[in-house]
């Protein structure tokens, strides 16, 4: 080899440390690099390694352009070139410098004495409490003085702008803040006295801010306070503020506001009275580690622990909420005046019970409407604040239900006696449409358009109306067709939505969706009877899919179809035509909003880019915003059994959301200005609100639109038990971006797995689907379908991602757990993990995958997979270990002798075990797919015994204590490389040779091994082979090193294994690796931790 390979780092994805407005853009230190980003478009302008192998900490602006850099014990000082294109560019002024001592805080001095020495100078902050003034021209140390209270600091913060002038301001060991001036140093101690003591805090305190203007500091701790201390009266502090639930981690000081973070992932903005007047809450799971202010236009921006940048917007004040907690009284005048005039054989005076609402909702005029208990429909108009009464109808007195039309300019109305009358709004004037449409009381009317109209009525019925106007303002009631539910105990109709001409969908009170199909030229648009018309039958069902608590909406929206529940769960599904040409319902995936927040009730999309949840939590209505993560609105107004209503309409200039419901037997209503759901901008996606615990590589791409541009779609899983899939352009500046959020584990995902699909394994570059397999905690299985197409137009994403749920094993709710649980006693223990997994086609059959999972309680567990009929089978169970099962892959054979596939185990005890799939007699159960459901009934046999592995083939004890990672690669025929990685800290490559008896009995010899004792600092979790002769491994030590293994020419020894190459990694607590071959043949690898990284080895050195 002429040279040893390069490594070199495509992009890193971190928790944000550090931020710094910077004009229009804004300045991000991400582990080393320093980000550049647009703030109006959220895009990434730049980036560059400033600090090496340093995290980024502080940015400090000086003067024009430059600014210092600092973070761990480096520094260095940069400037923004900003050209007349707006091209902008980071020119390293200093290389790194590096102190003795950790870095606190710097501020630039302006000593004036010569044009050359302006600006030239620092002052920094170590953590023993002493500040160095370094010319960072020339590198040298001018000053350096000490403090004579000799400790530690956790915090500390520079108040001045020249040596003379200095104040520093030191958060202590002691939880004490202690002032001193570096210019101050006494001859006779050279030491500078501490001027002032402020103490208060019970824990460390981590960050100090001052206000030059109010005079004040402000510090935030390990206590969870933030106090403020006068610098000017006594060492007391003026205001002490809780409000964060964990640990404060910043604070700054505006004029009129006090800005915290904290531990809990929350920013809080405060009022010098010690009022929380936001809390601005969207950041996935971590802390929020940094906080930025644009004093100019008032805008935060915070970075967090998931990776994400935010932008929020402060106003000049707090708003209020346009109406409170005033009950609204219906006016009884209005209700007596046209009772009289629309039925004057009424004389009697109304009881104060008649006025008791019923029904309630909101048009997009902003008007209430209000069903009454006399049978009177009335309008509360705002903000006028008044009443006008648009229908009295003695026959829906007591019991009616109501909903109005998506154009809001009629309402549908229901009776006890199966009456169904639809009345204008706009004109009340007009004759209403009247029908008896059933022997018995209307149990719900449904608009699903503003023609569409749907009864649900005893029995299960479900009539379809057409509902139109001619010239005279006359209402036409024209029936379309019938259905009929399911048998149930609640079979009524919940929502509705037509699918064009693909039929009918319908969710009911039972918790199932139906989907009903029709001919468009059967339907009864001719006669208004409807009485020739049979009831028609679902053609599919997905039953309970929502629980026993009810669907409660369906919609259509970018050609998937999504349900919500009160089970706490959306849902999204699209209709496909079988063989037969009937259409069914599949589901693709299941999505939670957040914790505890159960009751959903519908789902709009503002936008394209923007999906709202509106639903109940505990005695709260709730607007909660998917893409940002945030609740947009909450109301308290007792929780969710009760009608309700919710719009969004401009009043004005401005938009006004407006809330009503039944409480206390009165009209509640909450009006809020609608720009407060909007008030949040992200600048940068978030990735995960946890630590990254495993990444797969799932496909790569070449770019349509930009010749030369590759991308990798990889998956990612998490602690915070979600799966990404993500997308990450390997050769140009960019972050991350997330393809879909997958919610199906309830616990940690520890493995993932992947391979092509037998059925839609589309071959042509711009299209593949692709097996995803995932486990984790709670003896977890999950399988996706990853479908993966790239797009040409400039409207259009540059790749369409669709994901579809297939099968699930292990993980239950609780109900279905504790029926299994009185129904076996050979269910899985549920504290079990599945460590590890592998997948692999079978050689024979080749619409089968098999795959391998390792288990926390010592067995290997091996199911198949058919993915045309969704079945998932536990072909065997092998307790392969005494200990728990760290590690499995696969080693898949085929030659002219034998074909064979080999399983591979290692474990906590040090020992690798090598088996044959194909032993064993003994099928233990079945999991079967719910027939499009995606979700799986497990049917445990009642045996206690299982089909196992039988005896391994071959046992290595290679390491001391547990083995992580284990690779493979052929070398030759029938003789193979095994490299594997563990917790001692040791590399281990051996040599294996596989056979055959006469009897058709793999057997398999280890012909020599060779061992690297101290290949780590710490120990391994990651290993691939790139080549039969380079092996890449990656630890908790964060190197990623490249070794080449020589093996003599008989292929019987190895020779050496060398380290050829090594790279510092980014990522904190690494935990995994995956690598791959990007379609112009450069290797590409990816590591997992706190975060993520590609890498690609720029020298191709290794033998291919």
């Amino acid at each position: 080899m002429a040279s040893d390979p390069v490594i070199e780092t495509n992009s890193v994805t971190v928790p944000i440390t550090s931020l710094t407005f910077y004009g229009e853009y804004l300045l991000s230190g991400e582990g080393p690099f320093l980000k550049v980003y647009q703030v109006t478009h959220g895009k990434l302008i730049c980036q560059k390694d400033v600090l090496n192998l340093a995290v980024i900490h502080g940015i400090c602006k000086g003067f024009g352009s430059h600014f210092v850099i600092y973070g761990q014990k480096s520094l260095c000082v940069v400037s923004i070139q900003i050209s007349q294109h707006d091209c902008v560019q980071i020119c390293v002024e200093s290389t790194v410098c590096e102190l003795k001592d950790l870095i606190w805080n710097i501020c630039w001095l302006q000593e004036n004495s010569t044009i050359e020495q302006h600006w030239s100078q620092l002052a920094v902050i170590l953590a023993h409490n002493s500040v160095v003034r370094w010319h960072w021209k020339e590198r040298l140390v001018l000053q350096h003085a000490h403090c004579a209270e000799n400790c530690i600091l956790y915090s500390a913060l520079l108040i001045g702008n020249t040596w003379d002038t200095l104040f520093v301001a030191a958060g202590t060991v002691f939880n004490q803040i202690v002032v001193w001036k570096p210019s101050t140093e006494q001859e006779s101690t050279q030491r500078c006295a501490v001027q002032k003591r402020y103490t208060g805090h019970q824990g460390v305190i981590f960050n100090i801010s001052y206000n030059a203007d109010r005079r004040q500091l402000c510090s935030v701790s390990d206590d969870r306070s933030i106090r403020l201390w006068s610098t000017d009266g006594a060492a007391n502090a003026v205001l002490v503020l809780y409000g964060h639930t964990a640990r404060v981690w910043n604070c700054q000081l505006l004029d009129d506001v006090i800005v915290s973070i904290g531990e809990d992932a929350t920013c809080k903005v405060w009022s010098y009275l010690g009022e929380v007047l936001y809390t601005f809450t969207g950041h996935k799971g971590c802390s929020i580690w940094s906080l930025a202010v644009d004093k100019d236009n008032r805008i935060l921006a915070t970075g967090g622990g998931d990776s994400s940048i935010r932008l929020w917007r402060l106003d000049e004040k707090k708003p209020a909420a346009v109406s409170t907690t005033d009950l609204v009284k219906v006016d009884v005048g209005v209700v007596e005046k046209l009772k009289l005039k629309r039925s004057s054989k009424v004389s009697s005076a109304l009881d104060i019970s008649d006025l008791t609402p019923r029904h309630v909702t909101v048009t997009n005029t902003g008007e209430v409407m209000v069903l009454i208990q006399c049978g009177a429909l009335l309008a509360y108009k705002l903000p006028s604040q008044t009443w006008r009464c648009l229908m009295y109808d003695p026959q829906f007195q007591s019991y009616g239900v109501m909903s109005v039309a998506p154009s809001k300019k009629m309402a549908a109305l229901g009776n006890i006696d199966g009456h169904l009358k639809v009345v204008q709004l706009d004109n009340i004037e007009s004759s209403a449409a009247e029908k008896h449409v059933f022997q018995g009381k209307v149990l719900n009317v449904i608009w699903a358009s503003s023609e569409d109209l749907f009864a649900s009525g005893p029995g299960g019925h479900l009539d379809w109306y057409k509902v139109t106007t001619d010239s005279c303002d006359t209402i036409n009631l024209i029936i379309r067709s019938k259905f009929i539910l399911p048998s149930a105990r609640q079979h009524w109709a919940t929502a509705v939505s037509v699918l064009a001409d693909e039929g009918i969908l319908c969710g009911d009170r039972r918790g199932s969706l139906h989907v009903y199909s029709y001919d468009s030229n059967t339907l009864g648009g001719s006669h208004s009877t409807g009485q020739s018309l049979q009831r028609l039958p679902p053609c599919h069902s997905l039953f309970g899919i929502h629980g026993k608590t009810g669907v409660t909406s369906v919609c259509l929206h970018d050609g998937m179809i999504y349900s919500t529940g009160r089970d706490g769960t959306y849902r999204q599904h699209i209709l496909k035509r079988d063989e037969e040409g009937i259409a069914k319902l599949q589901l693709l995936n299941t999505f939670k909003v957040s914790k505890g927040f159960q009751w959903l009730e519908r789902i709009v999309f503002p936008s394209d880019e923007e999906m709202q949840i509106l639903g109940f939590h505990t005695n709260q209505f709730l607007v909660w915003s998917v893409t940002r993560s945030e609740r947009l609105i909450e109301v308290e107004c007792g929780g969710g059994h009760r009608t309700w209503g919710y719009t969004v309409c401009d009043v004005g200039s401005e938009s006004i959301a407006t809330f009503a419901c039944v409480k206390a037997q009165q009209i509640f209503i909450h009006r809020v200005p609608w720009q407060l759901g909007s008030r949040q901008t992200i600048v940068k996606q978030a990735l995960h609100g946890n630590q990254v615990t495993c990444v797969k590589h799932l496909a790569s791409f070449s770019s349509i639109n930009e010749e030369g541009v590759e991308y990798a779609v990889c998956a990612t899983g998490s602690e915070d038990t979600t799966v990404n899939i993500v997308m990450l352009y390997l050769r140009r500046p960019s972050n991350p971006k997330i393809l879909h959020r997958l919610q199906a584990h309830i616990s940690r995902v520890c493995a993932l797995a992947s391979c092509p699909s037998p059925l839609k394994g589309d071959k042509h570059q711009l299209s593949q689907s692709v097996l995803l397999f995932s486990v984790g905690g709670r003896c977890a299985l999950q399988c996706w379908r990853v479908n993966l197409k790239q797009q040409n137009g400039p409207s259009s994403p540059e790749l369409c991602c669709q994901v579809e749920h297939l099968v699930s094993y292990g993980t239950v709710d609780g109900v279905e757990r504790r029926r299994l649980l009185k129904k076996s006693a050979d269910l899985v223990d549920p504290e079990t993990r599945y460590m590890d997994v592998t997948v692999w086609q079978d050689a024979v059959s080749t619409q089968t995958v098999h795959i391998a999972v390792a288990g926390s309680d010592a067995c290997v567990r091996l199911f198949d997979l058919d993915e045309s009929s969704r079945n998932l089978t536990l072909q065997s169970v092998t307790p392969c270990h005494d200990a728990c099962v760290l590690s499995v892959t696969h080693l898949s054979h085929q030659s002219d002798d034998f074909i064979a596939t080999l399983i591979l185990t290692a474990a906590t005890n040090g020992k690798i075990l090598i088996w044959d799939s194909r032993q064993g007699t003994v099928v233990n159960g079945t999991l079967e797919s719910n027939k499009g459901t995606g979700t799986s009934n497990l049917h445990h046999a009642l045996q206690s015994t299982h089909k196992t592995l039988g005896k391994y083939l071959l046992e290595l004890h290679h390491h001391q204590s547990g083995v992580n990672c284990l690779s493979s690669v052929q070398l030759h025929n029938d003789i193979y490389l095994l490299a594997s990685g563990g917790d001692d800290n040791s590399l281990s490559v051996s040599i294996v040779q596989l056979s055959r008896s006469e009897n058709n009995d793999v057997g398999v010899k280890c012909l020599n091994t060779f061992g690297l004792p101290n290949a780590h600092a710490a120990q391994v979790s990651g290993l691939h082979f790139i080549s039969q002769s380079c092996l890449v491994s990656t630890s908790v030590d964060q190197r990623i090193n490249l070794w080449m293994v020589e093996v003599s020419s008989d292929n019987q020894s190895i020779s050496k294994v060398q380290l050829s190459g090594s790279k510092f990694s980014h990522i904190a607590d690494v935990s995994c690796m995956d690598i791959w071959v990007s379609r112009s043949g450069i290797p590409h690898f990816i590591t997992s931790g706190q975060g993520l990284q590609v890498l690609h080895i720029a020298k191709d050195q290794y033998q291919s």
